[in-house]
């Protein structure tokens, strides 16, 4: 046999090695390219995920904006009523204070009528007495009432003493 010149080994040993080194490329290669498609997919979820949460932060966003409609338009009812309320105790407090003028006029036409028509004694009513039982000085919670008349004397509900007095023996 005929050993293997020079000129043949240099190039078959290139060749050898040039195979060896594109296997070695190529499984890296592989390997490389396994990473990368494996980063491309954790890359695609990634982004699939935030596309979630973006919607979810657009869906709670609206959320929000709904809840402080609601709110607002709570607070604008609540308003609303709380003036409703306070204009009814107002009208109620007026139509009282009128009441309780007329049964003041009234007990003094009862007065003075008795004074003129019935005998000396009979039956005494004084013409300008406070009105009895209006507020009662021993309910709880409730403060006294002053009642200004448009004569300019003021009436104080809750201390009223009973203005009709009752002569046990008549004279007829």
């Amino acid at each position: 046999m005929d050993v293997i010149g020079p000129d043949l080994l240099i190039p078959g040993a290139a060749g050898l090695a040039g195979l060896l080194l594109g296997i070695l490329f190529a499984r890296l290669g592989r390997r490389e390219r396994r990473r990368v498609e494996e980063l491309e997919v954790r890359v695609s979820e990634r982004e699939a995920r935030i596309l979630q949460v973006e919607g979810a932060r657009a869906e709670l966003a609206a959320r929000l904006a709904t809840a402080e409609q609601e709110r607002d338009e709570a607070g604008e009812q609540l308003a609303s009523y709380q003036q409703e309320v306070a204009g009814h105790f107002s009208q109620t407090s007026d139509l009282l204070k009128e009441m309780t003028l007329q049964y003041r006029n009234i007990y003094q036409h009862l007065a003075q009528g008795a004074e003129a028509l019935l005998p000396d004694g009979a039956l005494r009513i004084e013409t300008h007495a406070p009105i009895d039982g209006l507020v009662p000085s021993t309910a709880k919670g409730l403060e006294p009432i002053e009642i200004d008349d448009d004569d300019g004397t003021s009436v104080d509900a809750a201390h009223c003493e009973s203005p009709v007095q009752v002569d046990p023996r008549p004279e007829l």
